[in-house]
């Protein structure tokens, strides 16, 4: 085998360089690049809900100034008052007791109302107009004076809430119904409406 002197070996060592070097190069000029994407879209439309645990309020059929135990089947507890022809507040406490929970979702900042249509039984006294329905929100009225505090139903809408935040919101209602030595015995029907609008 034939001996390959100093300037062979460099000459051999550049030339290994060279090819090296061209290689890398060329690795280097292959490598490429992609790019992809999405295009995401959606309307998110403006949406308000309204839920009422309870659709009927049943105070019963012997209601009495005298605060008689209501026969009804509902949670109804009688406040008796004391002074002068108060006879008793009839409280409906709605679901077993809990009250009547109101809920209401909104994507945006919303207002409410709140009637009661007149009364279509046979007691010509016991009117929405005088206040015979009447409702406590939050702690549960617990006498009569805390039922005749309460707000008053009325036959045109009158707002309940105002410019409340986007979200939900929840609320506990106790209804009253007047029976006093004043009223005139006979029925009481009557259908209240909770409106909610969503602000412009």
């Amino acid at each position: 085998m034939k001996k390959l002197n100093g300037l062979h070996r460099i000459m051999i060592g550049i030339g290994v360089a060279l090819v090296a070097g061209a290689l890398v190069a060329v690795m280097a000029n292959t490598a490429g690049a992609a790019s992809g994407g999405v295009s995401a879209s959606g309307t998110n439309n403006a949406n308000i809900t309204i839920t009422l645990s309870d659709s009927t309020a049943d105070f019963g059929t012997n209601l009495a100034p005298t605060g008689t135990a209501s026969d009804s089947s509902d949670s109804v507890v009688a406040r008796a008052g004391s002074t002068g022809n108060q006879g008793a507040y009839y409280e409906w406490k709605a679901n077993g007791g809990t009250g009547l929970n109101i809920e209401v979702k909104s994507n945006k900042t919303w207002n409410g109302t709140v009637q009661a249509s007149e009364n279509s039984g046979t007691s010509s006294s016991m009117t929405v107009a005088s206040g015979a329905l009447r409702y406590a929100e939050g702690s549960e009225p617990t006498s009569y004076a805390a039922c005749a505090a309460g707000t008053a139903f009325a036959t045109t809408a009158q707002t309940w809430k105002s410019n409340v935040s986007k979200g939900k919101s929840t609320y506990t209602q106790y209804y009253c119904l007047r029976v006093d030595w004043t009223d005139d015995p006979g029925t009481f029907a009557s259908s209240t409406t909770y409106t909610v609008t969503q602000a412009d």
